[in-house]
């Protein structure tokens, strides 16, 4: 499974400070991290090897997000997140690849005779 703009959520977000939120706002990965080994008047340059270093330390491929993919940027930031949880906690994680316990299919004949009846009620 992997997820696409609509499950981006928090776990996915590094810390950013409120400077560097300014600097990056509103534009793609591949020009904002330009703008900070630039550097501005009020901000220094940052050596693109020391911030591949602060994004690699948040799981954050920098090849990746240079490259403004940001569907193949979030598989892998995915799959970097999961194998993290299942280090902390000693086992697989649950990776959406198959229905948990108590979902409901939907197509059970139980189901499907339910529906028809509260339909015609």
């Amino acid at each position: 499974m992997v997820l696409g703009v609509e499950d981006y959520g928090v776990g996915h977000t590094p810390p950013l400070s409120y400077r560097t939120n300014r600097i990056i706002g509103g534009v793609a990965p591949s020009e904002y991290l330009a703008k900070l080994e630039k550097g501005t008047g009020d901000n220094p340059a940052i050596d693109r090897k020391r911030l591949d270093g602060f994004l690699s330390s948040h799981l954050i491929d920098p090849q990746l997000l240079r490259a403004d993919g940001f569907d193949a940027f979030m598989a892998d930031r995915q799959a970097r997140l999961l194998k993290l949880i299942e280090q902390a906690i000693g086992k697989e994680a649950y990776a959406g690849a198959v229905p948990e316990e108590g979902e409901d299919a939907g197509d059970d004949a139980d189901a499907i005779e339910a529906e028809k009846t509260i339909a015609a009620t």
